[in-house]
C-alpha cells in the first residue's frame, strides 16, 4: 500500500462528492450531507454554484454550459445558481434521491437513484435502487430496479463496457451497445465497500473505498494492480483532470469523530484518465 504525495483543492466541508473537473483547472464538488455544489476556480477561490441543495452523489457537465445534478428529488440542470428539474420521477414514481451519474458520450447520461430518506432521516434499509438510462429527448430505461446502493459509474477506453460500483456486492461490467444501452451485466470483482469510479487510458479502473479510505486500480481482468492510501476519515468519489490528464481529484468525507474533513484533494498518476463525457440535456 502506498500513501502518495496530495494537495488539497477544499476543505472544511462535510461529506464531499461529486468532483469533476475542466481543462482550465475548474473543478467542482458537492458536499452531499452539508449542502450545495461549488467550485473551485483556477486561482484556488471557492465559489458556491447552487447552495443548500443535499444529497448530490454526482453531477455531469452539461453542453450548454450548465451543470447536471444528483441530489434530493432526482436530476437538475444548474445554471447560474438556478436549479431547473430535469428528472423527478421513474415509472411513474418519485425520486427520493439521484446518486453518481456519468454522461454516456451520445448527450444522455446513466445514473442510480438511492434511498438517502430511509438511511440519512429515518435509520431504516433502504429499499433497492433503479439503475437508469436518461436519453437527450427525455426517454427513461430501466437496467436494473433492485441496486443495493448505487455509486460509480465509467466506461472502458474503447467505449464498449460501463463500469457501475454496487456498494456491499461490487463492481459490475456492462456491454455498452449500439443502442446506446447497457446490456448482460457480469460481476467484474466483488468489492463491498467501493463507492466512486473513474478509468484510465490504459484500462485500469480506480475505485475509492470509502470507509477503508483506499484507492484501487483494478485491471480490466478485476484484478487490483494497486493500493493507494489517503489519510482521510472517508474516500469517496474520483474524477481525472489537468493538462495531461494524470491529476486524480478525491473527495474525501468527515465523519461524527473527524468532523470537518470533508473536502477534495488531488494526487498525481502515471497513467492517464479518460476524460468525463459531457452530457445534452439543457
Amino acid at each position: 500500500m502506498i500513501t502518495p504525495a496530495f494537495d488539497i483543492i477544499a476543505e472544511g466541508f462535510e461529506f464531499c462528492e461529486a468532483p469533476r473537473a475542466a481543462a482550465d483547472g475548474t473543478i467542482w464538488f458537492s458536499d452531499l450531507t452539508g449542502g450545495g455544489y461549488y467550485r473551485v476556480l483556477p486561482g484556488g477561490e471557492v465559489e458556491t454554484m447552487l447552495a443548500d441543495r443535499i444529497w448530490i452523489g454526482g453531477a455531469v457537465r452539461d453542453a450548454g454550459g450548465g451543470i447536471v445534478c444528483g441530489g434530493r428529488g432526482g436530476l437538475v440542470l444548474v445554471e447560474d445558481g438556478v436549479a431547473r428539474p430535469l428528472l423527478t420521477e421513474i415509472a411513474g414514481a418519485p425520486i427520493v434521491a439521484v446518486n453518481d451519474i456519468e454522461g454516456d458520450g451520445r448527450g444522455g447520461l446513466f445514473g442510480g437513484t438511492i434511498d438517502f430518506a430511509a438511511l440519512f432521516e429515518r435509520g431504516e434499509t433502504p429499499k433497492g435502487g433503479i439503475f437508469f438510462h436518461l436519453a437527450p429527448g427525455g426517454a427513461v430505461t430501466i437496467l436494473r430496479d433492485d441496486v443495493v446502493a448505487s455509486n460509480g459509474i465509467g466506461f472502458s477506453p474503447d467505449g464498449g463496457t460501463l463500469y457501475h460500483n454496487e456498494s456491499t456486492v461490487g463492481i459490475w461490467a456492462w456491454t455498452f451497445g449500439e443502442d446506446g444501452i447497457a446490456h448482460s451485466p457480469t460481476l467484474l470483482a466483488v468489492a463491498d465497500d467501493c463507492d466512486g469510479l473513474a478509468v484510465d487510458v490504459e484500462g485500469g479502473i480506480w475505485v475509492a473505498f470509502w470507509s477503508e479510505a483506499v484507492i484501487r486500480r483494478y485491471r480490466p481482468d478485476g484484478s487490483v494492480e494497486r493500493v493507494l492510501s489517503l489519510p482521510f476519515p472517508h474516500l469517496v468519489s474520483l474524477a481525472f483532470g489537468g493538462a495531461d490528464m494524470r491529476d486524480l481529484y478525491v473527495s474525501t468525507g468527515g465523519n461524527a469523530d473527524h468532523p470537518g474533513k470533508g473536502g477534495v484533494v488531488r494526487i498525481r498518476t502515471d497513467v492517464a484518465g479518460l476524460p468525463a463525457h459531457m452530457c445534452n440535456l439543457g
